[in-house]
């Protein structure tokens, strides 16, 4: 069927295309959507549970053929996602290191239970995941007190039980917690992605301890006062040493040393 659409799919024409193809597709539940310079595909479930693509191109709206598989992955609603500025987003993925050339704006479960956007490119280089208001996933830095809370709050939800919390450069931020039959859980806030949670079976050592004792700003106090290379320092917050209170270890700039959650320097008591 045709459909015409005056702007470009970059500067708003996308959304008017996303909003045609899932009314054409019956408002079913959408599995995978992408968005490029020239066509968008809307991959949607079917009343027998079978994906069903339909594609906008050159102001034409038809059946596409698709290789997705429903596996119970997570289902969303294709126009909660900010597409009103395409462009936008593409270039600020550009900025943070994809490729400028073949890009596509994909959505899609990234981890159970969470649909993100994300842009790749084609030859692919480096994704750049965004949330659904089109607000980008940024890499948080290991030093500044407003980028350890928050990589500290994303990994800690509710900041509850923890068996142990962690950053550095390299690996972004992560935290392990119980789980339900002597399971482990660990969450980690990679550089430019979303958070992700994965399980493995086993008990850990470690005694839990709530990670609201957690003090952002004292942690980046004392990694100010020992990072003199300005690369940043690897933290662990854990109960290996049995104190009341979990205790900090850093390795900055091949020295060790630790702390307590207001940044008093244990090194010499712990020896």
């Amino acid at each position: 069927m045709p459909f015409r659409i005056r702007e470009s799919l970059l500067d708003g024409g996308a959304a008017l295309a996303v909003k045609e193809l899932h009314e054409v597709s019956g408002l079913r539940p959408a599995l995978k959507l992408d968005v490029s310079a020239n066509e968008v595909t809307l991959t949607v479930l079917g009343m027998d549970l079978q994906a069903v693509s339909y594609r906008w191109r050159d102001g034409t709206i038809d059946v596409a053929q698709t290789d997705v598989q429903y596996l119970r992955q997570t289902t969303f609603w294709p126009t909660d996602f900010a597409m009103d500025n395409v462009r936008r987003i593409f270039d600020v993925a550009a900025l943070l290191g994809t490729s400028s050339n073949g890009q596509v704006l994909q959505v899609v479960e990234y981890s159970p239970g969470h649909v993100y956007m994300s842009v790749t490119t084609t030859p692919e280089s480096n994704t750049i995941f965004f949330r659904k208001d089109a607000t980008v996933f940024r890499s948080l830095d290991t030093r500044s007190v407003a980028d350890i809370r928050e990589g500290i709050d994303a990994v800690t939800p509710g900041r509850g039980p923890v068996l142990s919390i962690g950053f550095d450069a390299s690996r972004g931020y992560y935290a392990e917690m119980p789980g339900p039959d002597n399971t482990i859980v660990r969450r980690a806030r990679m550089q430019n992605r979303p958070t992700f949670s994965s399980k493995r079976t086993g008990v850990s050592p470690l005694t839990p301890f709530e990670a609201s004792v957690v003090d952002p700003a004292a942690l980046a106090r004392t990694i100010s006062l020992h990072d003199e290379s300005g690369k940043g320092c690897t933290v662990e917050i854990d109960n290996r040493f049995n104190r009341v209170q979990p205790v900090a270890t850093y390795q900055c700039d091949g020295t060790t040393f630790h702390s307590d959650m207001g940044g008093i320097d244990l090194t010499d008591q712990l020896r």
